[in-house]
């Protein structure tokens, strides 16, 4: 090794003060070496599980994380810390908030699970749909009491509902109803 140049094994940057160069004598005079260990900027938390996602690898700038239902989706550490419990794939059909829902959300999960009406047919007479319409056949059927005194039946399970337009509805449920009353 020459005089000329910095005295670790390796570099052959020119001495700048004290036998280093710039580069090394700057990390000796900051860091108390000139060859510090810096950890790593990130935690590793492969294997974490976060809600319904476990985190398998890094890569890039975020995580890639397996659901519970088999599904794959990246996402940040700090969405991972942020959503916690709630931490999903983002499957809305798979992962629902709540087991319980009322009357307008058992609705909402119909039409995000089967599609909007007007890409269907009404099953009574044909004509385009209007509504789903609940059919009555959960057992674990709920009711919704609103402003009305006659309670509103409805179902968490979307395979329960079919679509009908606005009269076969309308007939439909209130055949329903007289049905109830006998």
């Amino acid at each position: 090794m020459s005089q000329d140049t910095c005295s670790l094994d390796g570099c052959s940057n020119p001495i700048k003060r004290a036998t280093f160069c710039y580069s090394h004598y700057m990390k000796n005079w900051r860091y108390g070496t000139p060859t510090p260990a810096f950890p790593p900027k990130w935690d590793d938390i492969r294997g974490k599980r976060f809600g319904t996602l476990v985190v398998i690898e890094r890569s890039a700038q975020s995580w890639r994380c397996q659901c519970d239902c088999g599904r794959e989706r990246a996402a940040s550490a700090g969405e991972l810390n942020r959503e916690g419990d709630a931490s999903t794939c983002g499957h809305r059909k798979t992962h629902r908030r709540r087991d319980s829902a009322g009357y307008s959300a058992a609705h909402r999960r119909v039409r995000q699970d089967r599609g909007p009406i007007r890409e269907h047919n009404c099953v009574e007479c044909g004509n385009p749909a209007g509504h789903w319409s609940y059919n009555h056949d959960d057992p674990d059927e709920l009711l919704a009491v609103g402003l009305s005194a006659n309670p509103v039946a409805y179902s968490l399970d979307p395979a329960n509902y079919s679509p009908r337009c606005v009269p076969c509805h309308k007939i439909f449920d209130l055949g329903h109803r007289d049905a109830m009353v006998i």
